[in-house]
């Protein structure tokens, strides 16, 4: 491990990086649970309705029951995703961490608008102004005890700015090329895997179709067969992975353009506008992420 990287990192960002972080994660996984839970209902529900189960002759169609029950839990399923909107708190929330993530970048590295020039208690006081603007309205449930300016982003606007400089360019640059360089990988790889799945599923359609139209079989197997597809196209437009693996290859290219601007010779004015510059350049992608899952832009810093 290089000095650099012993050196200010993500992983000691402040608390309310750690407390919208944490809370984005937990409503996302509530959220997709929840989804989940939704659309396995509406296939038991398509599955039940395409076959009659009777004890007796004249008894109660078992299957006919379980689909009604299959539709009625999914609806409240439906309700309860709208009454608890976790969609929104995980997308608001991590908004909200990324915002906090590069204005601790600007105030430790003296980028703007926190340049080096600046006093300690005047970059301290603008600092926390900032992150007020961006907490306000916020519903993060997690709150954790430690300071919004600690010891760690302090010690690193104090060191030298050849020091300040390699710290940026290795930790925060360098790690989100690697960063978002993998994630366009795996949404692309899971892009193509759930594509594969639909297509399979329309594949077996089709033979369901077939068999039912020669009469081989008697149960309406194209509804259930439809009803899976429709529930892996549901998830697969929820995870947005076609969007978002486009949005992170781009991001990871003009991060890479961005490190090979990197001037060590650079001074405070000239560095304070770079990294302002790249910090920008770095928050578009989760503006834009922000803005296309709510409607409206992320929090600026």
């Amino acid at each position: 491990m290089s000095a650099a990287e012993e050196k200010f990192n993500w992983h000691q960002l402040p608390a309310f990086f750690q407390d919208a972080d944490k809370s984005s994660i937990r409503a996302k996984r509530r959220y997709f649970g929840q989804l989940r839970a939704n659309l396995l209902l509406l296939f038991v529900a398509a599955a039940c309705g395409a076959t009659t189960v009777r004890f007796h002759e004249d008894g109660l169609d078992w299957a006919g029951a379980v689909a009604g029950l299959a539709f009625v839990a999914s609806a409240f399923v439906r309700l309860y995703i709208e009454q608890q909107r976790d969609e929104r708190r995980w997308y608001e929330c991590r908004a909200a961490a990324e915002s906090c993530k590069t204005l601790c970048w600007r105030y430790a590295v003296g980028g703007d608008p926190f340049p080096e020039t600046m006093g300690t208690r005047e970059a301290r006081a603008l600092y926390l102004d900032r992150l007020h603007d961006i907490s306000t309205g916020l519903e993060i449930v997690d709150v954790s005890t430690g300071l919004d300016v600690n010891e760690e982003m302090d010690r690193c606007r104090a060191s030298s700015r050849a020091e300040r400089i390699e710290i940026y360019r290795t930790n925060r640059l360098t790690d989100q090329l690697a960063w978002y360089s993998a994630m366009a990988a795996a949404r692309d790889r899971g892009s193509r895997r759930w594509r594969s799945s639909a297509l399979v599923g329309e594949l077996i359609g089709v033979i369901a179709g077939v068999l039912k139209a020669y009469g081989v079989i008697d149960i309406d197997l194209v509804g259930v067969v439809g009803a899976a597809v429709a529930g892996l196209t549901a998830w697969f437009q929820a995870h947005r992975l076609d969007t978002e693996a486009t949005a992170y290859s781009v991001t990871a290219r003009e991060i890479r353009h961005i490190l090979s601007l990197v001037d060590t010779e650079a001074g405070p004015d000239e560095w304070a506008r770079f990294v302002g510059q790249a910090e920008t350049a770095i928050s578009r992608e989760h503006t834009m992420w922000g803005a296309g899952r709510s409607g409206r832009s992320a929090p600026t810093v």
